[in-house]
């Protein structure tokens, strides 16, 4: 694997899912950049049947784009809100969806929860709790028996963003691929996370006073990318990575990151 000089230290290496757990308290460590099997909570469909964005050109920099968030699929019904449970105990109920904004409170394993829509990208869902509190709980610590990935999007507000695309030199749109966002060093850097989705687009949402560099890069790859096979194996025998493995921004920023996989 090629390897990229930073002005950081490398994030230290724990199992995905433990991250998740991780990120979802207090203490945030970083994964490695090898491939992870993630809980199948929701049923998969194709590509077509999700929000379609036109492809980015793939280069290191970043491009202006007018439209930051996709535009939801119609529905010849309406939404039915339908109810999930938490699949840990201490899951966060968050005012936004993103590690960066606070915690309304923590829930025990199997609260029942209603779900309200996702925020773009499909990370995050917004739902209400019994008592009638809303907030942003973590799409992959949800138990759910319907799809996540059909709920309307609901467009946080009182965000800043900052949008990715990571696509091969053919300009094929890579799935399944974890980037973070950070500032700062050690355990008690400022992190935040996102998965490409199908159109190899990821979404950070920021909170609005976030300021200053900040380093989006390149930390793991789920089983379900479109770069791997069933057996969770690399399907060109390779470890590959993407090109730059990282990119250095100034917040705010309003363009778009385009990572080339190589």
């Amino acid at each position: 694997m090629n390897t990229y000089k930073r002005s950081r230290s490398s994030l230290p290496a724990l199992p995905l899912f433990l991250l998740l757990l991780a990120l979802n308290a207090c203490t945030r460590a970083a994964p490695p950049a090898t491939p992870i099997s993630l809980p199948t909570l929701t049923a998969t469909l194709p590509a077509t049947q999700l929000p379609t964005i036109p492809p980015l050109s793939p280069t290191a920099t970043g491009t202006s784009t007018s439209t930051l968030f996709p535009s939801p699929t119609l529905s010849p019904t309406p939404y039915q809100p339908f109810n999930v449970t938490a699949m840990v105990d201490s899951l966060m109920l968050r005012t936004n969806p993103g590690y960066l904004f606070p915690a309304l409170l923590m829930m025990p394993k199997d609260t029942s929860l209603l779900v309200l829509g996702q925020a773009p990208g499909g990370d995050w869902i917004k739902v209400q709790m019994s008592s009638g509190e809303k907030g942003w709980v973590f799409a992959k610590l949800l138990v759910s028996g319907q799809p996540l990935n059909l709920v309307p999007y609901i467009q946080p507000e009182g965000v800043q963003l900052v949008k990715g695309h990571v696509a091969t030199a053919n300009n094929v749109p890579v799935n399944g691929i974890q980037f973070a966002i950070t500032q700062g060093e050690g355990a008690n850097a400022s992190r935040n996370d996102a998965v490409a989705d199908a159109n190899g687009d990821f979404y950070l949402f920021m909170p609005p006073t976030a300021s200053g560099e900040w380093y989006v890069s390149y930390v793991a790859i789920g089983c379900e990318s479109n770069l791997m096979d069933a057996n969770c194996n690399w399907k060109n025998s390779a470890i590959t990575q993407p090109t730059p493995p990282g990119i250095t921004i100034t917040l705010p920023y309003t363009e778009t990151l385009n990572f080339v996989w190589k």
